[in-house]
């Protein structure tokens, strides 16, 4: 899409729906697919893969493991 496009697509959408497009523009999953009015589909394990999901997971992990 030209950046001309984009832009002027950009003046009709919320904050929030910026901010969406912008995460959806630099995530590392590549397998997003809309299959509907609003729903977004994505491979698991394409996700449990990247880099991001490893460092919550690890947080996660000390989380409980210091709670024990």
């Amino acid at each position: 899409m030209p950046s001309f496009l984009k832009r002027l697509l950009l003046l009709t959408v919320s904050e929030q729906e910026k901010k969406v497009l912008v995460a959806l523009q630099t995530s590392e999953v590549t397998s997003r697919r809309v299959v509907g009015r609003g729903t977004l589909t994505v491979d698991a394990i394409e996700v449990t893969r990247t880099r991001k999901f490893q460092e919550y997971a690890e947080q996660a992990s000390q989380i409980v493991n210091s709670s024990r």
